[in-house]
């Protein structure tokens, strides 16, 4: 989008959604996720390792365009994130440019949503803390984010890019932690053995 001089300007947690038909061939009930369509049965369902999907970006009631060249400046509106440090105080009055405010909404729902919230990812925390920078010129561009997280990839370990995203909340439940851990020990094996790439690519 920003290569093509589009802001999105809202995009927050519940404007990226995810495409389940990869994962969910039949699909399922819009009411429950782990019933069939017609609720008589359980949904069948795959991983994300064996049946990689993409996620896309909603929601583009606040987006703005503009003609290359054009001087990137809009009149501020918030969207579902009220952090924003250029929103804070007189901020609302003054106009701003809306590229790096979406560089921070995008820190800050990693921060908030998986930083804050699980175990496993704090390699990621460098990179989020330029991202929610309070000086929007210090802020890295979105070309910027993609090629350093790029960079950081493959200097994890292969059990690292393997490893279970672990709600820190779980940690507190034994019985919860064991069963799901054991649970993901099983897929794992059967992922390597029929040779699945530890991050998948969706065609």
């Amino acid at each position: 989008m920003h290569e093509c001089n589009f802001a999105h300007r809202d995009c927050t947690l519940l404007n990226i959604m995810m495409d389940p038909r990869p994962m969910f061939p039949e699909m399922f009930h819009p009411g429950d996720m782990s019933r069939s369509r017609d609720f008589q049965s359980s949904a069948k369902f795959y991983t994300r390792t064996s049946r990689p999907t993409k996620y896309i970006f909603i929601d583009f009631g606040l987006s703005i365009r503009y003609q290359p060249g054009q001087d990137r400046k809009a009149l501020p509106l918030r969207g579902g994130d009220k952090t924003v440090p250029e929103f804070q105080g007189n901020g609302l009055r003054a106009l701003y440019d809306p590229f790096p405010v979406d560089v921070y909404y995008l820190g800050n729902l990693i921060r908030e949503e998986f930083l804050e919230k699980t175990v496993g990812v704090a390699f990621m925390k460098p990179l989020v803390d330029d991202m929610v920078q309070d000086d929007p010129k210090k802020r890295p561009t979105i070309n910027d984010v993609v090629s350093r997280f790029n960079e950081m990839v493959p200097t994890l370990s292969y059990w690292h890019l393997r490893s279970r995203l672990v709600e820190i909340e779980e940690r507190e439940w034994f019985g919860l932690a064991t069963c799901r851990a054991i649970a993901h020990i099983y897929r794992t094996i059967i992922h390597i053995f029929t040779f699945r790439n530890s991050i998948p690519r969706p065609s």
